[in-house]
């Protein structure tokens, strides 16, 4: 029988996470399956301690946040033999959408229990593994902006409006985009780099990507107008948003950026910053849990 280390942020969602824990605890103690909770204390904190359980012999370890939480578990275990769950803790819960884990706490919890364990692909830049995706560029300042607190929006809702706030300033810089047939000079609004179709809360940037094909599915996205983005950024939301001209969609194992000055980068929630960028995958790197039971 399997065992189970929660990896709980307490702040995750404005406290939503916190609040899942007698729900979970219900749930395990019935089944008399195994499990642990911890809780982080600091920004980080998660990947040490996902390490260490995995080292303790969990054999599941539970993000229990938001997409955030989940980079940092995954940093923790990667090269383990543990497998990577989360469920909906946190503000945007990307990840959790993407393995079909329910937003019910009590079906959560028997997804956990009877879900499928199945690998999907495990990207890594800049040191840092990731299982959902990237962006640089205009979203990656939007998020930036909703990590340091819109109040009091949460959610979508926080994304949104740090888009009209980003759109009033931000200005695009020149990015060498190197896909293994050498560079491509372009001033892009944003790149991102999905392994999951979509990042912010349900934003589907790259609508066709499949979870263990073994291929980033990468967005260019080129420079348009305010009005423009305006006009065309609902369709983000109901995966249209390749059907405008100014996004360019690609396939690759490898991809590289260069950028003529440093700026933030996001990464499932998490924000870094750089000028160079060397994307690389592992295919079917990571075991995960799914929502989908056998």
């Amino acid at each position: 029988m399997k065992s189970y280390k929660f990896i709980v942020n307490p702040i995750a969602g404005g406290g939503k996470a916190k609040a899942l824990i007698p729900g979970i605890e219900r749930c395990f103690r019935d089944a008399k399956v195994e499990y642990d909770i911890y809780w982080t204390r600091c920004p980080g904190d998660g990947i040490e301690a996902a390490q260490k359980a995995a080292l303790e012999g969990f054999d599941v370890i539970v993000a229990a946040g938001g997409d955030g939480t989940v980079n940092e578990v995954l940093n923790g275990i990667v090269g383990t033999g543990s497998s990577l769950a989360s469920i909906h803790g946190g503000k945007g819960n990307d990840f959790a959408t993407a393995v079909n884990m329910p937003l019910d706490i009590e079906a959560a919890c028997q997804a956990l229990l009877k879900g499928k364990t199945r690998a999907i692909d495990l990207g890594k830049v800049m040191d840092r593994y990731f299982i959902n995706s990237v962006g640089v560029g205009f979203d990656a300042a939007v998020a930036l902006r909703v990590n340091r607190g819109i109040r009091p929006f949460k959610g979508v809702s926080a994304y949104i409006y740090a888009f009209f706030e980003t759109l009033l300033s931000y200005q695009v810089v020149e990015i060498d985009i190197d896909m293994g047939n050498g560079p491509l000079k372009s001033t892009p609004l944003l790149v991102a780099v999905g392994i999951g179709q979509a990042y912010g809360g349900g934003m589907k940037i790259v609508p066709d990507a499949i979870q263990d094909d073994g291929l980033f599915d990468v967005c260019v996205f080129n420079n348009m107008s305010r009005l423009g983005l305006v006009y065309h950024f609902p369709k983000v939301f109901s995966g249209r948003l390749n059907q405008v001209k100014q996004y360019a969609g690609y396939r690759t194992r490898e991809l590289k950026l260069k950028l003529s000055e440093t700026r933030p980068l996001h990464m499932e929630g998490e924000i870094f910053f750089g000028d160079q960028m060397h994307f690389t995958l592992q295919p079917k790197g990571m075991k995960v849990i799914s929502g989908d039971f056998n």
